[in-house]
């Protein structure tokens, strides 16, 4: 048997000190922060998922910030329900509780998707960039390596927590897992029923049980077909929030409406050249270019906020429509009421617009009568 190996201090050293600042980093007190502040801190943005990509912003699009925030360690909250336009960063809402979750708040978490197609979509366009892009995140990972089992395409094995990314097409993938957090997406797609009966949602719901207190629960969507429509259902439960903002004219707090924007009348598509917003208190014209400043919140530097209009129910409920995309962020309000002209006619038009666009579930009239 040879001698055992013999290392120098100047071997040792820098070993020592990784393993230092290993133990450092486990057993240093956590700043509380919130989940936009973690965010504005630590989130990168990928080229792959995002058309500006770079630092992540909360006050690039502050209605976000509330909701995200609700997902912080200190927040009281423990349902979420958001009833977004598309396109508006509901799945960002998601990925930073997500990135939040890893980093700052380790414990079991679940990301429910409607099927195989959204679940592989979801984890190559939000999971994947979120952690090749965002270090804090990366680094949280105990295996950097996809070929080792504690790091597949579906599960992570992070510091602290576990994170499984499933799909509610069958009912075996929704048992057996017990998790902190849960984050549905695209809730409005999922069936109203699996094949054995089960309800795939209240499944879902179930794997938090063993968390009664200390749960947390968002559920993102845009709405669907009024009747049966999983988000629109939840928002009319929770506290339903709007988002308020001021007047540039005369101050008055009111959210944007869609029968508030404006233009002239037997305008078309093609003619319509100019549209506007009425305040809802002076009747003042107020223009698109006022709107950067009508979003910004206190931390933002300004003054808007959500308001519930159903006070003191216990699920936060988060509704916004297209009105509120900020410029250069998604359709001008004179896009929108072209989109809205082209739709006349054509009721699968108006059900998508009034779904992606007005954030608002379709009423459909056939089944209405049906039901008369």
């Amino acid at each position: 048997m040879g001698a055992p190996e013999q290392f120098t201090l100047n071997e040792l050293i820098p070993q020592a000190n990784v393993l230092c600042d290993v133990i450092a980093r486990a057993i240093e007190p956590r700043k509380a922060i919130t989940v936009s502040e973690w965010a504005d801190a630590k989130r990168s943005l990928s080229s792959k998922s995002s058309p500006k990509p770079g630092r992540w912003r909360t006050n690039n699009n502050p209605p976000l910030r509330e909701p995200m925030d609700c997902m912080s360690v200190r927040s009281p909250v423990q349902d979420i329900v958001l009833m977004f336009p598309i396109q508006f960063g509901k799945s960002e809402v998601e990925t930073n509780a997500l990135g939040y979750i890893m980093d700052q708040a380790p414990g079991p978490v679940m990301v429910g998707l409607p099927g195989e197609v959204s679940m592989n979509k979801w984890i190559n366009q939000k999971l994947n960039p979120l952690i090749e892009e965002t270090a804090a995140v990366r680094e949280s990972l105990t295996s950097n390596n996809s070929r080792n089992a504690a790091n597949q395409k579906e599960f992570k094995d992070f510091a602290g927590g576990q994170l499984y990314v499933e799909h509610a097409g069958t009912a075996a993938r929704l048992k057996q897992t017990t998790v902190r957090y849960l984050l549905v997406d695209e809730l409005t797609e999922f069936a109203n029923a699996l094949r054995t009966g089960d309800d795939p949602l209240k499944m879902l719901e179930g794997r938090t049980s063993a968390f009664p207190d200390r749960y947390k629960r968002l559920y993102v969507s845009t709405p669907g077909v009024k009747g049966a429509c999983r988000i629109s259902e939840m928002w009319e439960r929770s506290d339903q929030r709007l988002y308020h903002v001021d007047c540039p004219h005369c101050g008055h707090s009111q959210p944007l409406e869609w029968d508030g924007l404006i233009w002239p009348q037997h305008s078309t598509a093609e003619t319509l050249d100019r549209v506007w917003y009425v305040c809802r208190d002076c009747g003042t014209m107020i223009e698109e270019h006022h709107k950067t400043q009508m979003l910004r919140d206190e931390k933002a530097g300004g003054t808007a906020r959500w308001v519930p209009m159903r006070p003191g129910r216990r699920m936060r409920g988060y509704h916004i429509n297209c009105l509120y995309y900020q410029i250069g962020m998604g359709p001008r309000w004179l896009d929108l009421a072209r989109m809205w002209l082209e739709a006349q006619g054509d009721p699968a038009a108006l059900k998508t617009f009034t779904n992606d666009r007005k954030a608002q579930p379709w009423e459909d009239r056939s089944l209405k009568t049906v039901r008369a």
